[in-house]
Parts: C-alpha cells; sequence; structure tokens
C-alpha cells in the first residue's frame, strides 16, 4: 500500500492531539476522492497493532465492501463483517458493520462485541440518525471518529451535539492545484426550475414530489440527450434525476438515441446492480441514471461526465454528487451539465466555505487582522527609505473605483473593469490638456496678407456668389517668444493630489510585492497557464 500523503498525516496526528486533550468525538471533513478511507484505515491499524478493538459503521452495501477491501489491504488480516444473511467472525480486531443490522442486533442482545476503543463512521453526516445515536449508547468509553466530506445537515441542525471538535482537511481547490482531483468545467443550460415559486421545502430541500409535478420528464430527458451528444458525446456519465419516474425516462430516451443507458436505484437487486457497475467500469454501459444512489461513496474513477437532473437547495447533496466526477483522470477535465441551476445556486465545488460544527457558515475575516500586519511592514519599510518620505496630514476623498467582482460559479466568471495604472494617467493627462487649447502649428497657419486685403475664411462655401461681402480678417500676430517655446501648463490642485496618489499606490504596491515574496518564497516552479472563461450556452 502506498505511503500516507502529507495532508493525510497532518489530520491524523491532529485527531491524536484532539483526543490527549480529552475531547472524546472527532469530526473529521475531508473532500470528496481525497482519501479519508485511507486515512480512518490507518488509524484502525495503529489501534489494531495495539490490541484495541475497532468498529465501522457503514449505512450502505457499496461502502461496506469498499471499507473492508481498502482496510484488509492495510492491515494485511481478515476483517470482520456484521451484515444480514452473513456469518459474523467477531474474533477479528476489526469490525465491519451495517447500522440497520447492527442496531437490530444488539437491541435483542444477538450480539457481544467486546471492549471496542475506537468507533469510526463513515459517511458521518448522518450520524445524529437515531439508529447511529442507538449504536454509540452501547459504547459509552469508545472513541469516537465521525468522517465526512459535507459536514452539514438539511434540517439546519450542528453537529456540537455528538462531537466535540472538528479537523478539517485540504480544500478542493488545492487538491486540484496538487493534482490529487481532476479539475472540471461547468456548462448551465437553460434551468429546468426558474423559479421557485410553488415549490414546498421538505427537510431543508425541495420536495421531491412538487418537483417532479412541475418539471416534465419528456422535456428533461430531451434536453439532457441534447446536451450529451452535443458536449460529451461517447463519454461515460452518471445522471442524478429526481425520482424513479425521470430516472427512467432519461434511460429510455437514451437507449432511443442509440446510446447505451441503463437506470439504477436502491431496489435493484445485489447481484443485478454489480453487475450494471462492471459494465459501467468496462465501457458497455456509457451512461448511469440514478436517484440519490452514487452521492455518498461510489468511488468510480472512470466517470467522466456529471449530469445534474435534479435541483438541490442542499450543499451537501450538491458537493457529494459533483464529486462523483473529480477523480483524477491523468489530467483531462471532468465535465459537469448543471440542467438544475445547482452551481448557480450554490456554487462550484471549488468555492471556499466556511465549515463549522454548527453547519455551514459564511464568515468575513476581520479587516485589521489583516491591515496589521501590512501597516507594519510598510512602517519598517518606511524607516528604511532614505531620504524619508513625508506623507501629509490632510485627509484626500479619492473617487471610490469599482471593485472587481468574481462569481462563486467558475465558468460564468463576471469583472468590473479596474483601470490600470496606465490607463489612470492618460485620463489624467487628457483633462490637464483639455482645460487648455494648444497654439496652432506655425506650418499650418494661414499666408500672410496685408490687413487691407479680404480675406476667404477656410470654413465658407468658395461657390458663393461673387458679389458677396467676406469682412476682412486680422492676421494672427504671433511673437517670436511664443514661436519659439510652448507656454507652460500648470496642473489644478486636484490634479497634482492625484498624480500623487497614483505615485504613492505605486510605491505601496511594490512594497507589499517585495513584502509577499520574503515571507512566502516559491517552493516549486508552477507553469502559469491562464484561466479560460466560458459562459454557459443556452438550449
Amino acid at each position: 500500500m502506498s505511503e500516507l500523503r502529507d495532508y493525510q498525516q497532518r489530520v491524523i496526528d491532529e485527531i491524536y492531539a484532539t483526543w490527549q486533550q480529552g475531547k472524546r468525538a472527532i469530526l473529521l471533513a475531508m473532500p470528496t476522492g481525497s482519501g479519508k478511507t485511507r486515512t480512518f484505515s490507518e488509524l484502525a491499524k495503529d489501534f489494531c497493532d495495539r490490541d484495541r478493538r475497532v468498529l465501522l459503521l457503514v449505512h450502505r452495501e457499496e461502502l461496506l465492501w469498499q471499507a473492508k477491501k481498502t482496510l484488509e489491504k492495510i492491515l494485511r488480516s481478515p476483517v470482520g463483517v456484521i451484515k444480514a444473511d452473513r456469518p459474523m467472525q467477531l474474533e477479528y480486531p476489526v469490525q465491519c458493520a451495517s447500522v440497520q443490522t447492527l442496531v437490530k442486533r444488539l437491541e435483542k442482545q444477538e450480539i457481544d462485541l467486546g471492549a471496542i476503543a475506537l468507533v469510526i463512521i463513515d459517511e458521518a453526516h448522518l450520524s445524529l440518525a437515531p439508529s447511529y445515536l442507538s449504536i454509540l449508547r452501547y459504547f459509552p468509553k469508545a472513541l469516537i471518529l465521525g468522517v465526512t466530506a459535507t459536514p452539514s445537515r438539511l434540517d439546519g441542525r450542528g453537529f456540537d451535539r455528538l462531537y466535540e471538535a472538528l479537523v478539517i482537511g485540504p480544500s478542493v481547490s488545492e487538491l486540484i492545484w496538487r493534482g490529487f482531483l481532476a479539475d472540471y468545467e461547468v456548462l448551465a443550460p437553460e434551468s429546468f426550475l426558474p423559479t421557485e415559486e410553488g415549490i414546498r421545502i421538505a427537510g431543508g430541500d425541495f420536495n421531491s414530489a412538487d418537483l417532479a409535478e412541475r418539471i416534465d420528464r419528456r422535456y428533461v430527458a430531451g434536453c439532457a440527450v441534447d446536451a450529451y451528444l452535443h458536449h460529451s458525446c461517447q463519454k461515460r456519465c452518471v445522471v442524478f434525476a429526481i425520482n424513479l419516474d425521470h430516472s427512467k425516462a432519461i434511460a429510455e430516451r437514451y437507449c432511443a438515441a442509440g446510446i447505451v443507458a441503463e437506470h439504477i436505484d436502491g431496489e435493484t437487486a445485489p447481484k443485478d446492480r454489480q453487475a450494471i457497475l462492471e459494465r459501467f467500469r468496462a465501457g458497455e454501459t456509457q451512461v448511469l441514471c440514478n436517484v440519490n444512489l452514487f452521492t455518498e461513496g461510489f468511488d468510480v474513477p472512470e466517470i467522466e461526465v456529471i449530469q445534474l437532473c435534479r435541483p438541490t437547495k442542499s450543499v451537501a447533496l450538491h458537493l457529494q454528487m459533483l464529486g462523483r466526477g473529480l477523480r483524477p483522470k491523468g489530467g483531462r477535465k471532468a465535465l459537469i451539465l448543471d440542467h438544475a441551476g445547482n452551481c448557480l445556486r450554490l456554487g462550484g465545488a471549488k468555492a471556499d466555505r466556511c465549515w463549522t460544527l454548527q453547519g455551514l457558515t459564511e464568515s468575513i475575516p476581520a479587516p485589521e487582522a489583516l491591515i496589521n500586519p501590512i501597516e507594519e511592514a510598510i512602517e519598517f519599510m518606511a524607516e528604511a527609505i532614505e531620504p524619508p518620505i513625508a506623507f501629509s496630514k490632510t485627509q484626500i476623498d479619492l473617487p471610490n473605483l469599482p471593485k472587481r467582482r468574481v462569481e462563486i460559479y467558475e465558468t460564468d466568471v463576471d469583472f468590473f473593469h479596474l483601470p490600470t495604472h496606465t490607463e489612470l494617467e492618460t485620463q489624467l493627462a487628457h483633462q490637464t490638456y483639455s482645460q487648455s487649447q494648444p497654439a496652432r502649428p506655425i506650418s499650418s497657419r494661414s499666408p500672410r496678407v496685408p490687413s487691407d486685403a479680404p480675406q476667404s475664411s477656410p470654413h465658407r462655401d468658395r461657390r458663393s456668389a461673387p458679389n458677396r461681402q467676406i469682412p476682412p480678417q486680422a492676421s494672427p500676430q504671433v511673437s517670436s517668444k511664443r514661436r519659439s517655446s510652448p507656454p507652460k501648463r500648470h496642473l489644478s490642485p486636484l490634479q497634482q493630489v492625484s498624480k500623487a496618489a497614483i505615485e504613492l499606490a505605486e510605491r505601496m504596491e511594490n512594497i507589499l510585492v517585495w513584502i509577499w515574496r520574503s515571507w512566502f518564497p516559491p517552493k516549486r516552479k508552477r507553469v502559469e497557464i491562464p484561466r479560460r472563461s466560458k459562459r454557459p450556452q443556452s438550449f
């Protein structure tokens, strides 16, 4: 088995440090695809090496077998399974248990797991359910580690009623930059749900029955197939639908278009479900349509396209769906076809989010925390400059320039125009020279004529009648002093202040760049790739 990544070792060290502080229950938040199973498997190995028993709780069969396979690779020993219609082997120090099966057997006193030292909860955003809480009551002295990619609940309740500390892993942006996750592009056709009026909210999310009634499944299927053929033909795609009828209608429309597609849901027999997944991995099936089946723990790196046909208000559900397509693909980008407007409503996977035990919050850092270090650095640099710069104490009201704004939605970036220093100087120069008209060049002036001779104006019609009286025009009197040198032009006080402000801004920029490069020297050579900005295409 490969060695731990640096961020995995970091969160493990932080977990142990938190346990040493006397906090028993810890919630670990790591993005989808960052190696959560690998991380808690290493913790299970540490406990197993010290002859302590470990219990892993999962709520789906696919998650159970995936976790068992990873644990056996790390431990290099068999792992027990507690599941319906499966024989139990309780002598093994590590047990993988289905939550539904274990809670029934504990209530009926049909099982004795002994002294469990560590309880690991996979997909811990579900751990406040009564079945999980009932199981944890049987192990009052065990340490608890909950693992999830999205520490957020639909009902808005926090996790502080169960967990005492939150350990946060790396962000999605960092993992993409380091190559541990695939980058992605988002295309947002016209949303199936242009307005939320008339849609009831059930449990913090849109009511599925109202969505199915509002959105015609035939229209959804047609738009989904057209978008796939136009942008991602011949690529393996996973479709998230509203309900079973919508999922089956989309699969049928794909098949009618000559694309091999299959529908899969929680009621599909385990053997049939496994066969469908194997055909998808082998490339025999190109499109899989499901309803909330692949939102958690579905590890298929072959997914190239995610098609969102299910509107949601849940950030957790949205990120779980997006995470299915971010497994590394050898440098290729994943494609998100967002028909539901979820990315515009909730943001992309790379958006900055502040996770807490109370849920997802929006926090703005205090300005003093950012300004004070900068002010100290500027004072330090100002003392080192010779001769010292004398700053005027007069407060100047500078014009409010428009700020640059970036939408959370990555591919629909909208920037306000921010003038550069060169553009500001050009504007000031135009304002300065527009106040006084420059003298006409001598070469372009009219030839000298006697003052008593009539002259014709160059702007008048030369084809006028001969008897038309043209008033005499005095010749311009140009002194030798004016011909030799142009007049001096003085800047107004406001223009002088503006010019000084521009020069001060350039000095400040140079100082801050020097400070940044001194404090954070580059560790490796990076190739800057210009970011492409794509706007959603309409269908």
